[in-house]
């Protein structure tokens, strides 16, 4: 598994962005026209092992089209990838295109790293969910054309719910269902009730959950957490943990929350559709595996969030990275991608034959959460400052060691300070 955050510290985060200021450059490299002759050499960054059948059918469409341009992979584990390229940035070495994430995007762009996409002529920006073009858009210009998305749904392990004789969800459930549901097969004691990652973040749990409460994390520059919708989402968690229904936090910290689900020691699991190509290739019995939409509160809601390729605005060929950049997040890309199952293909249409990667899963929940209802990550220019608050701060409300109101309250607070900092 991995997770769509940034690992980039608060402190880090706002030193990079001191640092890239200083470094941008206006160079736009090699403008020139491409043809089957130009000679180049790029590389490519990306982090996740799974997809390099994908990124290497992409590197070998963008060859049939330009085979003189040599394109080099560089593979980096998630947990190191944004350190080292924050290195790289700092030094002016970024590599010509690489993957980027939703809470690093502007800090990038804003600060000169990212190379404007939109003089592309063979990209059509209207095939891509404008909510994930948006995040890698700054001032109208595009930065990133997204080669995938996520939404967040619930994974059920039907044999555990038959052991404790609980019916199994229905589409339409309620955060009462769901409780109801967790708190009795917790009871039966052939499992814990529910999994989820409240400790590395809120993608998969609490961001849904304010939103399905009506709350905001972030709107118009301001913190959403201090208002009573977003502390009631967020209080479901900690009642989770408190009444038995889902692990404590320790527990969720010796073994990952997909762990304790993949060997049936949870009977459900709040996660990402990047989970269901990890169930296909690692859960012994797929047949014993359901998934469902999140349950409702006031509203229905799930995250999107989506991967994009960027290209360097340093790259000594731009002209040449920045074709690369359309390929790989071409159509005819994310439909191979969809077939390998690895993530949902952001462009229009090429989504369907993930949904079909195994028979028995209605995977068309994710991609239904994308169209019906689904809620912006939300970011901001040095988003990975507030993130580390939001895990200092509420863990320990999860454990019940502070009231969640008045950790809210505090997150809001420090929050909004950091988001005014980004204004200076």
């Amino acid at each position: 598994m991995f997770t769509r955050r940034s690992f980039l510290s608060a402190a880090g985060a706002l030193a990079v962005a001191a640092t890239l200021a200083a470094c941008g450059s206006d160079d736009a490299g090699d403008g020139g026209a491409l043809t089957k002759d130009t000679k180049a050499e790029l590389t490519l960054a990306y982090w996740d092992k799974n997809q390099t059948p994908t990124v290497q059918a992409g590197v070998k469409a963008f060859n049939e089209k330009y085979p003189n341009i040599k394109v080099t992979l560089s593979l980096t584990a998630f947990k190191d990838y944004f350190t080292k390229l924050r290195t790289q940035a700092e030094g002016d070495k970024l590599p010509d295109v690489f993957w980027m994430n939703g809470p690093n995007a502007k800090l990038y762009a804003t600060n000169n790293k990212l190379a404007a996409l939109d003089d592309l002529k063979d990209v059509d920006w209207s095939k891509y969910p404008r909510a994930l073009a948006d995040i890698y858009s700054v001032k109208s210009k595009h930065y990133g054309i997204p080669k995938d998305y996520d939404t967040i749904a619930v994974w059920v392990n039907k044999k555990l719910f038959a052991a404790a004789g609980v019916e199994l969800p229905k589409a339409d459930w309620t955060w009462e269902d769901f409780h109801k549901a967790a708190k009795a097969i917790s009871d039966s004691g052939k499992a814990y009730g529910v999994v989820g990652d409240v400790i590395g973040g809120g993608q998969e749990t609490y961001y849904n959950t304010i939103a399905q409460a009506g709350g905001y994390v972030i709107k118009d520059g301001k913190s959403g957490y201090g208002q009573p919708e977003a502390i009631k989402g967020l209080e479901i968690w900690a009642e989770l943990i408190k009444d038995g229904s889902m692990p404590k936090i320790q527990v969720m910290t010796d073994t990952k929350p997909d762990d304790l689900f993949k060997n049936d020691k949870a009977a459900m699991y709040w996660a990402g559709s990047w989970q269901a190509n990890v169930f296909k290739t690692e859960y012994k019995d797929t047949a014993n595996l359901q998934v469902v939409p999140l349950p409702k509160d006031k509203q229905q809601g799930s995250v999107i969030h989506g991967l994009a390729y960027v290209a360097s605005a340093g790259s000594k060929h731009l002209a040449a990275a920045k074709a690369l950049v359309a390929v790989m997040a071409s159509k005819e890309v994310q439909e191979i991608e969809a077939t390998n199952g690895t993530a949902i293909p952001a462009y229009e249409g090429a989504a369907e034959k993930w949904t079909k990667l195994v028979e028995g899963w209605d995977l068309k929940v994710y991609t239904d959460a994308a169209e019906k209802y689904a809620v912006a990550y939300p970011v901001s220019i040095n988003t990975a400052a507030w993130n580390k608050k939001e895990v200092e701060i509420l863990v320990p409300a999860f454990e019940g060691k502070t009231p969640v109101a008045q950790a809210a309250k505090q997150l809001a607070s420090e929050m909004d300070a950091l988001l005014a900092k980004e204004k200076q």
